[in-house]
């Protein structure tokens, strides 16, 4: 293996072009880099220190593409790899020579705008780095619909570099495959796989020779384009990544079997609660490397606490892409706390024809949302068939909002009936909308009861009405220790309106820490306090995308405090176009302030609408 410490990787991927290049975006590449990243800075597979290896995204000029390459290339004394994925060019018209497509590429001007492989080559040439791989998911020339076009034969012999392994996604006169809708371009993909998971019964480390192979019969096999290697001196027998599935016959057993989903799932929840995540992401990768595809979930979950959205996506599709019913859902989940609320309906759908309920349910929601509620009752009703009692509460919101309150406690009740406290606590809140407080409070002690820690934050807010403070602050500690971090919130709250800010902090980021969204803008909210408003931004920006779009107003009036007012317009419009009712509104009130009253009525209406009419008596 080569020594992590002397190599260096440059990760090079362009996937989105300009709309007059005539090239089109190649959406799967940025999961092409963060792919290969997980991988080549993995302990257990490359173990690259992370700065050794870089990720240049959709880099637009060509010079100083180059110069970076070379910088890198200078810092390599043991090995240097270099992976670009994205169009290649052969500019027919003046030296046939190969360029490498930067995101400003123009087609018919190659050799002005984009990569010249030669220049790549030169770089490569300059490093007194032992080994040099070189490995290109890219075709020579265009493009074509859903793929990476071209064809030449001219090119070939630039590929070769003294010492150095060349691998290319096709042959000479081939394309490369982008399928639309894949997570990983077509070579990429298979390479991904190989170096992630291994090789069962295979060596130890596998080799170039041994990548090649595999991926030459992968390929072959799946009707896809051929790989070419081109090589020299002993390059071939170079070990890249230790294979995932090679099993030392003397070493320690694993603590759970790996294909063992719920044993998976336990070690990795423990391994996360007692401050070892990069243990907990091991065993994940372990997992998924012996076929657990639930694994791809829990890493994506993983990652998402970890504010690593870009990384969790990812694992959210290749769980999807695998058809795994789990994947479909937490993948529309993702999606729908995001604000994509189309492409959120589409997985949900596809969750909910698996056997999904939740995905039904919220499917559901999704719909309320874009204000197709009779086919949203359609789906909460299939949810209810499958016995999911929380759509009986869903089903009595929407009864509730179009004034049949019969109908509406009926399905409350049932709710409640089936195991499902929240139905007493709606039928407490619905008796204090309506002013008949004995009642309220009498069916919210009955959910309380049961433990059910939004009837006990509702208690305790009817209490801080009263001036009641340490009665209020007993019921949101209630309602905390069932593990709610709405009352974990609420508890910090109230700690700060005691001017107690040491332990509200300590209660937000345990909410934090758990995902929840308003916490973490509650955390925003007290660096801004402090004055720290780089940190309270990055709070805000990841309770938004946790789902608290309450971070919104936040986010705007720390912008406009810096007299950033494009970038609050900026974030706002992001929230509007997202369906957020928050983002509407306070757009609506920039726009007429910057002296454009048509759009901001237009906004402002769309707030009306998309707000419901009458209480909500959803969950949060």
């Amino acid at each position: 293996m080569p020594d992590p410490t002397r190599s260096w990787a440059c990760l090079i991927g362009v996937g989105k072009y300009a709309e007059d290049d005539q090239l089109a975006d190649l959406p799967a590449v940025p999961n092409n880099l963060d792919a290969l990243h997980e991988i080549l800075t993995d302990p257990s597979l490359a173990g690259l220190p992370d700065d050794h290896c870089v990720v240049i995204q959709d880099p637009a000029n060509a010079q100083e593409l180059a110069l970076r390459i070379e910088d890198i290339a200078a810092q390599a004394t043991d090995m240097l790899l270099v992976y670009f994925a994205g169009h290649g060019i052969v500019d027919q018209s003046v030296d046939g020579n190969l360029y490498l497509a930067t995101s400003h590429a123009l087609q018919d001007r190659a050799h002005f705008t984009a990569l010249a492989y030669d220049d790549l080559r030169r770089a490569m040439l300059s490093s007194e780095a032992r080994s040099k791989v070189v490995l290109l998911d890219c075709c020579f020339s265009g493009r074509a619909i859903g793929m990476m076009a071209g064809s030449t034969t001219q090119v070939v012999g630039q590929l070769d570099i003294r010492g150095t392994c060349v691998l290319t996604a096709t042959k000479d006169n081939e394309m490369a495959k982008a399928p639309a809708g894949a997570v990983f371009t077509a070579y990429t993909g298979e390479l991904v796989d190989i170096l992630r998971t291994g090789l069962a019964d295979g060596p130890e480390l596998i080799d170039i020779t041994t990548l090649y192979e595999q991926l030459r019969y992968r390929l072959r096999s799946a009707g896809l384009p051929q790989p070419r290697l081109s090589g020299s001196d002993t390059i071939g027998r170079l070990s890249l990544v230790r294979n995932a599935s090679w099993r030392n016959p003397g070493g320690t057993s694993e603590p759970v079997g790996l294909t063992d989903v719920d044993g998976v799932y336990r070690l990795g929840s423990q391994l996360e609660s007692e401050g070892q995540p990069a243990a907990a992401a091991q065993l994940y990768l372990r997992a998924i490397s012996r076929g657990n595809t639930e694994a791809m979930v829990m890493l994506g979950v993983h990652h998402q606490q970890l504010g690593n959205d870009m990384r969790a996506e990812r694992w959210f599709r290749e769980a999807a892409g695998s058809g795994l019913p789990s994947g479909i859902f937490f993948l529309g989940l993702f999606l729908d706390n995001r604000g994509d609320l189309d492409e959120a309906e589409s997985w949900y759908r596809k969750a909910a024809a698996a056997g999904q309920s939740q995905a039904a349910e919220r499917l559901g929601e999704v719909l309320e949302k874009l204000g197709n509620n009779k086919e949203a009752e359609h789906f909460y009703r299939a949810a209810v068939g499958d016995g999911l009692a929380s759509s009986m509460i869903r089903l009595g919101a929407l009864c509730e909002r179009r004034g049949d309150l019969k109908q509406a406690i009926s399905w409350y009740e049932r709710a409640a009936n089936a195991g499902d406290a929240a139905g007493w606590t709606c039928l407490g809140l619905l008796c204090a909308d309506h002013g008949m407080n004995v009642e309220a409070e009498t069916w919210l002690r009955r959910a309380a009861a049961e433990h059910e820690p939004d009837a006990m934050i509702n208690l305790g807010r009817r209490h801080e009405e009263r001036n009641e403070h340490a009665e209020a602050l007993r019921w949101f500690h209630a309602a905390a220790e069932t593990g709610s971090t709405s009352g974990m919130v609420a508890v910090g709250k109230a700690l700060m309106a005691d001017g107690d800010g040491g332990s509200a902090a300590r209660w937000f980021h345990l909410a934090s820490r758990k995902g929840d969204g308003q916490a973490m803008v509650e955390v925003g909210r007290l660096h801004d306090k402090s004055g720290n408003t780089s940190e309270a931004e990055d709070w805000y920006r990841r309770g938004i995308r946790a789902g608290a779009t309450i971070g919104v107003f936040d986010l705007v009036k720390l912008h406009i405090e810096r007299g950033q007012w494009d970038e609050a317009e900026r974030v706002c419009r992001a929230s509007a176009e997202a369906g957020q009712v928050e983002g509407m509104s306070i757009l609506a009130t920039l726009l007429k302030r910057r002296g454009d009253p048509a759009e901001a009525e237009r906004w402002q209406n769309a707030a009306r609408s998309a707000m419901p009419p009458g209480p909500n008596r959803q969950q949060n």
